[in-house]
């Protein structure tokens, strides 16, 4: 099952792209890069339901399950056949050495996968964009409520809720930092995807 990966307090730009890059990646993925070994699972990202929740997620599922292609430098089969996870090797036959592939064909399919990534990072987007549209527009709504109508048309809401937010009342200055806060927050999460595309278009 595919993990996502905790940023660490003090992580470097390079950490970052680099987590950025593994994001969604399997447990025998992360377990082959950490001894170093060069591991490629074909894979593609879908919108899932939580049973629980019924809240929308996003998952990476692998192409061909439980099936990875690695690297095998000089021949260290044991190396690989060492890592947590891995089972066996796939055989032609019983009395013959693992299957070898070109280079060419891995690279083929490793530059579909890139570009379906790429797709898929540009609908992400343009999906948090029209969810964020939809949602602000909700929460604008609400936080107009809070002031009078005249003094509304030459200031934008959230810097006139931000400059007054001393000057209310208790009830309606928890109101209004609970709509700040959200909208915050879609700032962020909207910043993060922008950045998750451009490190994904950058490492072509």
């Amino acid at each position: 099952m595919a993990t996502i990966l905790e940023p660490a307090n003090d992580e470097t730009e390079e950490e970052r792209l680099q987590r950025e890059r593994r994001k969604g990646e399997s447990v025998i993925e992360r377990n082959l890069r950490n001894e170093n070994i060069d591991v490629y699972m074909p894979s593609f990202w879908t919108i899932t339901q939580h049973q629980r929740t019924n809240k929308m997620r996003e998952k990476r599922f692998p192409l061909l399950v439980g099936y990875v292609f690695v690297n095998i430098h000089q021949r260290d089969f044991e190396k690989v056949r060492g890592v947590e996870g891995v089972m066996c090797f796939m055989r032609p036959s019983p009395d013959r050495g693992p299957i070898a592939f070109r280079d060419t064909d891995i690279g083929s399919l490793m530059f579909a996968d890139f570009q379906k990534q790429q797709e898929w990072e540009r609908e992400r987007e343009e999906r948090l964009i029209e969810a964020h549209s939809y949602r602000r527009n909700a929460l604008n709504k609400r936080l107009g409520l809070v002031f009078p109508k005249g003094r509304r048309k030459n200031i934008p809401l959230r810097a006139m809720a931000e400059a007054a937010i001393n000057d209310l009342a208790p009830a309606s200055r928890q109101q209004v930092l609970a709509i700040l806060a959200e909208l915050q927050a879609m700032d962020k999460e909207m910043e993060a995807c922008r950045e998750s595309s451009m490190s994904l278009y950058s490492a072509a």
